[in-house]
């Protein structure tokens, strides 16, 4: 589980304070504390020999109780109206998990179904499968920072890298809309790797890319996409939805067959260069899915940490609950208090 560790980082760079009041013009109330002290408020009743009585600690405790607590009702209101609140801060956390961003492929593609013709359960959209079973994903991934990069023609970010699991998780409801462009698998994967670059590097680093299809890269690209993969130091897991026109990666092409032709197989023989750990795994149907997710989902980490943003704290709640306790105990006392000479 995740804790709170003793290191902070604050957001109110060039303030010089953790905290700030929304009115500064209550705060002239407080010399008004002092009132009490100056005043005798308690009722006096004629004696002819006052000075021979005794004295009595408990009526001279009560009376500087009186007094001190209507100091700190008087006080507890200025501050309240006052507003005070804790400025917008990062709080340092740590525990153990992965860094896992999903790349999901947004094509036109994923709308069809997988590559068993005769199983009902498998003419389910692929795109159907994948969000329900990365929703599982995400929601066992307890101690894991997540995001998510979705790409078609164009790579989109879904959700930023975080522990926010609802929000990865309308991220997916998202993709209900269905898929449509191009398989722009390197500049998905690259979007995705940027946001590794100001998280130190304490876990696991995981790449989850959801595809059907593979893409032609060019030299510059491939250079490039191994380059950020060394430098984020990331694995790369590759779920594969095989379709129905789509080759397999188990087998080996023919000797002399034109390895342009099959752009996945190309695709995975280049993540093969990455000099990263990889795997593939080929799902031909739902079942198939759900088994890669789980083994990915058993990934070891190291410890990890992070900064998450704390929003600001209004304090004034405090300061009244301060003031309603000052004022019960006015009221007690007051209670105590002999209203008439008992002869």
């Amino acid at each position: 589980m995740w804790h709170d560790i003793a290191q902070q980082g604050w957001l109110a760079t060039g303030y010089g304070e953790h905290w700030g009041l929304a009115h500064g013009w209550p705060l002239l109330l407080l010399p008004l504390a002092l009132l009490p002290w100056r005043w005798q408020g308690q009722i006096h009743f004629p004696h002819p020999a006052l000075q021979g009585l005794p004295v009595d600690p408990l009526s001279v405790w009560l009376e500087r109780s009186w007094k001190a607590t209507l100091s700190l009702l008087i006080m507890a209101l200025s501050l309240a109206l006052s507003g005070p609140y804790l400025k917008s801060q990062f709080v340092e956390k740590v525990g153990r998990g992965a860094h896992v961003m999903i790349v999901l492929d947004r094509s036109a593609s994923m709308n069809e179904p997988f590559v068993k013709k005769g199983d009902a359960q498998a003419r389910v959209p692929k795109m159907e499968v994948a969000r329900k079973v990365l929703k599982t994903l995400v929601a066992q991934g307890h101690d894991d920072l997540m995001g998510m990069v979705t790409f078609s023609t164009s790579p989109i970010l879904a959700a930023p890298l975080g522990n926010d699991r609802v929000f990865v998780q309308a991220a997916l409801d998202a993709t209900e809309a269905g898929g449509m462009g191009f398989t722009a698998v390197a500049r998905g994967l690259g979007m995705a790797l940027d946001y590794f670059a100001d998280q130190p590097v304490t876990g696991a680093r995981a790449m989850v890319l959801v595809s059907d299809g593979g893409a032609h890269l060019d030299g510059k690209t491939q250079d490039m996409l191994r380059a950020m993969f060394m430098r984020q130091q990331a694995s790369l897991y590759w779920i594969y939805l095989r379709s129905e026109s789509g080759v397999s990666l188990k087998q080996s092409l023919a000797e002399g067959e034109n390895i342009d032709a099959y752009p996945e197989y190309a695709l995975h023989e280049y993540f093969q260069t990455l000099n990263v750990p990889y795997r593939v795994y080929e799902a031909e149907n739902p079942e198939a899915v759900m088994a890669a997710v789980r083994d990915i989902a058993r990934l070891k980490n190291k410890p990890t940490r992070y900064l998450e943003p704390v929003s600001r704290q209004d304090l004034s709640q405090y300061a009244y609950g301060l003031a309603w306790l000052a004022a019960v105990l006015l009221a007690v006392m007051f209670g105590l208090e002999l209203k008439r000479w008992q002869s």
